[in-house]
């Protein structure tokens, strides 16, 4: 897995190495150091739909794990107001158009930070793939990249360790890790940061690429 990851590394800084923001967002992260030392991105968002091509992206909230312990005096919480904001949507997320009013700051503006936010980290998420899509829609059409960080799905370490198909809460739950009240990106970045902890707490003297990683 490491070699593979390390190939398609080579192949989309060759791609895409031209770029001038490809080295400012996405330095490269050596995969044979332990797990421990690696610093981690655990980030949700929040969106009005379910389709990464279509929805639009509402909220990023995102922290930190460095040294294998949850930074919370560093968290990453912002809002962009998208286009349309449906009824069906709002009851998901909870945010009102508004609180975006207030809180929304300027789209370009929020991924620039995000990417800064995560630079030279492993993003880690549950389900991350298609939050990994969200970002990279804008990240391709504003910077000209994808998003090139490597990325660790937490369901997958739960799926390893035996676990069954399950919602993050539930996963959650069965940890005996407390769920927080209220639905945010920030919220639910922070229960997906206590699971993946508690998830690869025995791996964090092996090497990085021993975690399923992708890219």
């Amino acid at each position: 897995m490491s070699l593979y990851l390390r190939v398609k590394r080579t192949c989309l800084k060759r791609r895409y190495g031209g770029n001038p923001h490809f080295e400012r967002f996405f330095p490269d992260i050596d995969l044979s150091q332990k797990v421990r030392e690696t610093p981690f991105t655990v980030f949700d968002t929040e969106t009005t739909g379910l389709d990464p091509k279509r929805s639009e992206l509402v909220s990023i909230g995102a922290l930190k794990v460095l040294d294998f312990s949850l930074n919370i005096s560093e968290s990453f919480h912002e809002f962009v107001k998208p286009e349309e904001l449906s009824r069906s949507s709002v009851e998901v997320h909870g945010i009102t158009l508004s609180e975006l009013e207030e809180k929304a700051r300027p789209l370009e503006e929020v991924i620039e930070d995000f990417l800064l936010y995560c630079r030279g980290t492993v993003l880690v998420g549950f389900n991350v793939e298609f939050d990994r899509k969200m970002i990279e829609k804008y990240t391709r059409s504003l910077f000209g990249l994808p998003l090139v960080n490597f990325r660790l799905d937490v369901f997958k370490l739960w799926k390893r360790r035996g676990g069954d198909g399950k919602g993050l809460k539930e996963i959650a739950q069965e940890l005996d890790i407390p769920s927080v009240g209220v639905h945010s990106a920030l919220d639910d970045a922070y229960i997906t940061a206590l699971v993946f902890l508690k998830l690869a707490y025995r791996l964090t003297d092996e090497p990085l690429s021993s975690l399923p990683l992708m890219l």
